[in-house]
């Protein structure tokens, strides 16, 4: 099995990062990438996870956030949550492509939003010999193996990827969700009832709320990588924002924070899973 690695990635261990790993070819239509998180607090940690469009599956290999289960899939998020972790946070998440759960559980991806569902409750026996498999391993390259092993058996039973909904993720990802729903309705020859529908099936949530996740994305992509020379105004009208008020008002929405609070004040353990300084935590 041939696991590829973006060139950002590093399979080293003992790096308390974010690294993205590309997943192997043919799980490619339902895996965006891999996730491997670590950090170690040993006091309570705040975090905040919010919408990146995509939902997932997640392993603990350290000490897991509180009230969560040592493995489970997760759908769509409709707004900022808060959790908490203590001690030693150990990560792999397998990040879906926006349809993958759908695809792979073979269920309306909107009876999973804002749902959490452990891997045992999904796959029995199955899914706890490899959450066990997950906590032996002797490194991340050995995880990701295991849950690529995991996916790959159960691709007979997957669903295909409806063509009116690639299309429109190819649409909505070129235009970084600037492009009105209206214009996508257009090009493809489908109602606006037609694709709401079909994306609240397959992804499990609205094409236009879709867009704003993917517009913030954006917003936040252009802040990491675009010249010190420009200042929020002219990123955020960038990005698609009427003005500053506009993207600060929406972000702390979908965040739970304003611009500045999670560039400067957070620890950044993902783009869309933060962690809150204490004094920063004291005044939420």
């Amino acid at each position: 099995m041939n696991i590829g690695i973006s060139t950002t990635s590093n399979l080293n261990p003992s790096i308390a990062a974010d690294m993205q790993v590309l997943p192997s070819p043919h799980l490619s239509h339902i895996v965006k990438h891999f996730l491997l998180i670590e950090s170690d607090h040993q006091e309570l940690m705040e975090h905040h996870f919010f919408p990146d469009g995509n939902s997932g599956m997640v392993f603990h290999f350290g000490d897991p956030f509180l009230q969560h289960p040592e493995s489970f899939i997760y759908g769509q998020v409709s707004k900022f949550r808060r959790i908490q972790s203590k001690g030693r946070i150990g990560m792999l998440i397998v990040v879906f492509q926006p349809h993958g759960a759908h695809m792979m559980l073979a269920m309306p991806a909107n009876e999973l939003n804002d749902q959490i569902i452990s891997l045992a409750e999904l796959w029995g026996a199955g899914a706890r010999i490899l959450q066990d498999q997950m906590l032996n391993a002797p490194d991340h390259r050995s995880r990701i193996a295991l849950v690529e092993t995991f996916l790959s058996n159960k691709l007979s039973t997957s669903l295909s990827i409806d063509p009116h909904i690639q299309q429109s993720l190819d649409l909505i990802y070129t235009n970084h969700g600037l492009s009105p729903i209206s214009e996508v309705h257009k090009i493809l020859q489908i109602s606006e009832r037609q694709l709401e529908r079909k994306f609240k099936e397959n992804i499990g949530i609205s094409p236009k709320y879709f867009s704003n996740i993917i517009r913030l994305q954006f917003f936040l992509k252009l802040f990491r990588t675009t010249s010190a020379k420009k200042n929020l105004t002219e990123i955020a009208y960038e990005s698609g924002y009427y003005d500053q008020a506009h993207l600060i008002r929406e972000f702390r929405k979908s965040v739970g924070l304003s611009p500045g609070q999670y560039i400067f004040k957070t620890n950044r353990l993902a783009v869309n899973l933060v962690q809150l300084s204490p004094l920063l935590n004291s005044v939420l």
